[in-house]
């Protein structure tokens, strides 16, 4: 089976997330894997199955994601699709998925969390100060809840391996 697998990732934790998903498909089937900040993704067409990731940035799935959505509606929804998403608050997953994914886009798949990451180490400039006081804030108000247990978002294999076996069973069905 043909799997496209097309992404935008922000800081690396969505390309990380994208190369174990590419990883677990390519096994038993032609993936094609592909950065939308460094190439074009193709049109849909002549894949069994279509499956886009994003970082969410400032609340927002990626622009180009969307673009690209937008550009290919009638043949995503003619596909099998999905989506992955790679966030730091995964409380606010659902409320992405609802107001970011663009109107009429049906993810046969379904849209799934990946995880995500907090290390400031990795970042530069307004990106780490935002990052920085993030981390900070998920610590203390969890402290002050009573529930820290001194673990920070991290991307979840589980979920990207579970999204793996689904889709094969879906392009078995076939």
């Amino acid at each position: 089976m043909k799997i496209l697998i097309a992404y935008t990732s922000a800081n690396g934790t969505t390309a990380k997330c994208a190369e174990l998903l590419s990883d677990e498909l390519s096994r038993k089937n032609e993936v094609t894997l592909v950065d939308m900040n460094k190439e074009t993704a193709p049109s849909p067409t002549g894949f069994d199955a279509v499956l886009l990731g994003s970082s969410i940035r400032f609340s927002r799935i990626s622009k180009k994601l969307r673009a690209y959505i937008k550009g290919n509606m009638d043949k995503l929804n003619a596909t099998k699709s999905g989506m992955f998403i790679c966030c730091g608050i995964p409380d606010e997953f659902e409320s992405y998925v609802k107001e970011q994914m663009p109107k009429g886009y049906k993810a046969s798949l379904g849209a799934v969390y990946f995880g995500g990451e907090l290390k400031p180490k990795k970042l530069k400039g307004f990106d780490k100060l935002i990052v920085r006081s993030m981390r900070n804030e998920i610590t203390e108000h969890d402290f002050e809840d009573g529930n820290y247990d001194g673990v920070l978002p991290d991307i979840l294999p589980e979920n990207i391996q579970n999204f793996a076996e689904c889709i094969v069973r879906a392009l078995c069905q076939d």
